[in-house]
């Protein structure tokens, strides 16, 4: 399912999103700008052995879903400085057909969610790429 190279998408593939997150953008070098980033959310691909999420994206095209406004505050957990994962009831209801590509590190979007990202419990955005997504259309749940 990954990328042929750098530079190309996936093949078409279907998964559903299932939190979302505001960011606080940082500059290189490691300081808060004072911006926050575009809403990003996750997404978890259909047949995943992931129980959280496969990847996230900022590029998830606006008005794509009308997501009640509920599961989309807080920005982000403050109790572990994650994003804010749908409820179970909603884990799989929007969800979506895409092509993605793993976005390299120069090109990532920097950012920091909350005070508690240095502490042991905090969530492990590093096991997790930035992905692009092109294609992007709702599926049948």
């Amino acid at each position: 399912m990954g990328c042929k190279d750098d530079n190309e998408y996936s093949d078409q593939v279907e998964g559903y999103i299932v939190g979302s997150f505001i960011a606080d953008e940082f500059n290189t070098k490691g300081e808060a700008t004072g911006n926050k980033t575009e809403r990003g959310y996750c997404i978890l691909l259909e047949g995943s052995e992931n129980n959280a999420m496969n990847f996230y994206s900022f590029n998830i095209p606006e008005g794509l879903f009308s997501f009640p406004d509920e599961i989309l505050t807080p920005d982000y957990n403050g109790d572990n400085c994650g994003p804010s994962f749908f409820p179970d009831s909603l884990k799989y209801a929007y969800k979506i057909s895409f092509k993605y590509q793993i976005v390299s590190t120069q090109d990532e979007v920097p950012f920091v969610t909350g005070a508690c990202r240095a502490m042991l419990a905090s969530f492990p955005w590093e096991n997790y790429d930035q992905v692009m997504v092109t294609e992007t259309s709702k599926s049948e749940p």
